[in-house]
């Protein structure tokens, strides 16, 4: 999108879908374009993430057109990792991107150029798991501010990650 040029990391970003069904890119298995081709799913794309990368970072002042909006944080940079594709995604595909971007080991078997100060988890389902929890606590010692989406239903059931110790639900 126009409002996100040249507000990425320098590293490019990293693709942790590892199902190609889910996927739906030209390029099996987890790589390094992170660019989503989308699921043609009117009102539940899995565009989200970069819906909210253009809340976040959108570059202010921008203007083609009379189009553009302006980012609540625009001088910070996003290091996009998709983790999301058609009809969703998986926990493990999550931990793994969480996991590069706290500049720890992942399954890509690279590390940013710099770890993330803070990620953006706007997604949520399941329930508790030692092994998130574990991983989200790791990325926590490393010092990433982690933030999750509570939900939008209305309900006082735990919703996950946002519901694991060291996370901040919103």
């Amino acid at each position: 999108h126009p409002d996100l040029l040249g507000q990425f990391s320098a590293d490019g970003g990293y693709d942790f879908i590892l199902n190609d069904a889910i996927s739906q890119d030209a390029d099996p298995g987890i790589d390094v374009n992170p660019d989503d081709p989308g699921d043609s799913n009117v009102g539940s794309s899995s565009f989200h993430g970069t819906h909210v990368a253009g809340t976040i970072a959108a570059a202010t002042n921008f203007v083609a057109g009379g189009t553009g909006v302006a980012g609540i944080a625009p001088g910070v940079k996003i290091m996009p990792l998709r983790v999301l594709g058609n009809g969703g995604g998986t926990a493990y595909d999550i931990l793994q991107a969480v996991r590069y971007a706290a500049g720890l080991s992942n399954d890509s078997g690279t590390l940013p150029p710099q770890k993330s100060d803070v990620i953006n988890l706007s997604l949520g389902g399941g329930g508790f798991s030692q092994v998130e929890q574990d991983v989200y606590s790791l990325a926590r010692n490393a010092g990433v501010i982690i933030v999750a989406a509570s939900g939008n239903e209305n309900s006082g059931v735990p919703s996950y990650p946002a519901s694991y110790n060291g996370v901040i639900s919103v």
